[in-house]
């Protein structure tokens, strides 16, 4: 790909073109919850499961719309209201998919209610915008611009944009996009509507990365401030103008950005830019204003599959240490957090962080085959367990736990096993739905490749 250089998302000429879906007649699958075999006490049942195949294509899977129907990502799926929006792909070998097709799902049924061509996807935005789900093709195909599914019948609407537009997102009712050259760094931020996409603002950005990269979705926005971060740089912005909050630079500042977190911090790892080794020397917690809150030396970085704390109060965790949030004050140590890792005949040896989740007020540690829970406020344990979980979501004080072909629940407090399911009784000819796609009240939408299922409390 050659992106050009020249901006030119403003004065487009709207041309729309529209395109209706396959409605799908409703069928009542309301039917009893059915208890899963063999599971134990407080599990809840299988409301109803869905195959890829009901989205009519052959030998078609399930992918996120996040990341696009271009080549098969991963899984996932978007909630708006009560349809669930994600993607049947039929794949290409080693090479893009070949098919694709936008599902729209029933939450409470599991009924397929519409399919619609999606071939070419970027992205898709988790916001609606003008009753629509909002996708963006792919910028270098013939046919780059935006299309629009209704929420409600599937219609498709495409409305060209510039072909340097590379990502979006939708907040609060308006469109961003990123438009630019990546490689040059010669990136700027529009926010409008789909027919005027820089109607409100226009301002650059600092960000810069190769075309490899997955950029399409990397665009968040909250209320206040959007954030763009990649190719390992933070860029905060204000949402309401477009002006640059701040941003770093890996080689100006010898960071790499890792992740954000609660109290508006963002987290990065630090190297020596005048060494010869991109090794880890520290761990930064920047602010909301890009001032640096507190730098902890030393090798260690964690990698957080969950990182859900109650709120600001809750400690981070760099290193080997526990900070404030606000003041930046050091709480406490333990050597709990790292594991001196003696390597093998393919890794050397190193120190690693054992921190894999964060859920509340609780830390999840794995270290020699076992799992701890902490208490982050003191850095107290709270218990251990003999299993190495693979924590895939949480549902308040509940974690969910992917091990050994069962579905865990257990309690982070007291790491109590809760209830536990195994996934070949609950989908006996499909692969295991072991990503959570949501969580809440005991009720779990869950995803494979092959199926999305529902489970919900037994009565």
């Amino acid at each position: 790909m050659k992106p050009r250089t020249q901006l030119a998302i403003a004065g487009l000429v709207t041309v729309v073109s529209v395109s209706a879906a396959t409605v799908f007649l409703a069928q009542d699958r309301t039917a009893t919850i059915k208890r899963i075999t063999d599971a134990t006490p407080g599990a809840p049942g299988l409301a109803w499961a869905l195959d890829a195949s009901a989205s009519g294509l052959n030998g078609a899977t399930f992918s996120d719309p996040r990341s696009g129907s271009e080549y098969p990502w991963g899984v996932g799926a978007i909630r708006i209201d009560d349809t669930l929006f994600t993607l049947a792909v039929v794949g290409g070998g080693d090479g893009p998919n070949t098919d694709a097709v936008m599902v729209a799902v029933d939450v409470d049924s599991g009924t397929v209610r519409w399919t619609a061509p999606a071939q070419e996807l970027a992205t898709c935005a988790d916001e609606p915008l003008d009753g629509a789900l909002v996708c963006q093709r792919v910028p270098y195909l013939p046919h780059p611009g935006l299309i629009t599914y209704d929420i409600a019948s599937g219609e498709s609407r495409t409305v060209p944009s510039s072909p340097d537009a590379f990502a979006i997102t939708v907040a609060e009712d308006r469109l961003y996009t990123a438009e630019g050259n990546l490689e040059d760094a010669d990136v700027r931020l529009h926010r409008g509507t789909l027919e005027r996409p820089d109607a409100d603002w226009s301002a650059p950005v600092t960000a810069s990365g190769g075309w490899e990269d997955q950029y399409a979705d990397r665009l968040k926005v909250d209320t206040e401030i959007g954030q763009f971060d990649i190719g390992g740089q933070f860029a905060s912005f204000d949402a309401a103008t477009g002006k640059e909050v701040w941003s770093t630079d890996i080689l100006d500042d010898c960071v790499i950005a890792k992740y954000r977190s609660a109290g508006d911090l963002a987290v990065a790892t630090e190297f020596d830019c005048a060494g010869d080794s991109s090794d880890v020397t520290a761990t930064r917690a920047y602010t909301s204003d890009g001032d640096v809150l507190v730098s902890h030396p030393g090798p260690v970085e964690h990698y957080l599959a969950i990182d859900d704390p109650t709120d600001a109060s809750v400690p981070v965790v760099l290193g080997d240490a526990a900070f404030d949030r606000t003041s930046g004050e050091e709480l406490w140590r333990s050597d709990l957090l790292i594991f001196d890792d003696p390597g093998d005949e393919w890794n050397d040896p190193r120190i690693r962080g054992t921190l894999g989740a964060v859920i509340g007020e609780v830390g999840l540690l794995s270290r020699d085959g076992t799992t701890i829970g902490i208490d982050l406020n003191s850095g107290e344990e709270l218990w251990r367990a003999p299993e190495r979980w693979s924590i895939i979501g949480s549902d308040g004080d509940t974690v969910l736990a992917s091990e050994s072909g069962h579905l865990n629940a257990l309690d982070s407090l007291s790491g109590e096993l809760l209830w536990s399911a195994e996934y070949s009784k609950m989908i006996p000819d499909g692969a295991s739905p072991d990503t959570l796609i949501e969580g809440a009240d005991g009720s779990y939408t869950l995803m494979s490749g092959s199926t999305l299922a529902r489970l919900i409390p037994l009565p």
